[in-house]
């Protein structure tokens, strides 16, 4: 827990050297979510700093994560449902007609594959992850499921 905590803090700072709109994914509904929700009492928001990107061959890595907060999560969910048209669903389960985890690959942005995370979970809250990376879609994947 205390790794995570550091962890989390250095790229914490690491954004705060790193200009928001050089680097959004302001061409997505989820930007939205980033923008109301960075500063809520119940949201943690990481952005990697370059030198963490370049460890694990990402171009961006953004998320938020809110607890205990079934607005911010309704909302989360409406913004994805617009971000998915066009974009290949990896994985997506739905529980009780509503949207639980994701994994979305969008258009490409450049030469980076781009990808959205969501997932949902009564204790831990709501998490919405964008990634930028040359990195294809069965090797992210598996760098993030072996990462956790």
């Amino acid at each position: 827990m205390k790794k995570r905590l550091l962890i989390g803090m250095i790229c914490l700072v690491g954004a705060l050297f790193f200009p928001t709109e050089l680097f959004s994914q302001t061409d997505l509904q989820i930007h939205k979510v980033f923008e109301k929700y960075a500063r809520n009492k119940n949201a943690v928001m990481i952005e990697l700093s370059e030198d963490m990107l370049e460890s694990y061959n990402l171009t961006l890595y953004k998320s938020i994560a809110v607890k205990d907060d079934a607005a911010a999560t309704d909302y989360m969910r409406r913004c994805l449902k617009k971000d998915q048209e066009g974009a290949k669903k990896i994985k997506q389960v739905m529980k009780a007609g509503e949207l639980w985890s994701a994994y979305y690959q969008l258009a490409k942005k450049g030469s980076d594959n781009r990808y959205i995370l969501f997932r949902n979970d009564p204790e831990a809250g709501a998490t919405l992850i964008y990634i930028e990376t040359p990195v294809e879609t069965d090797n992210i994947v598996n760098l993030l499921l072996k990462k956790q």
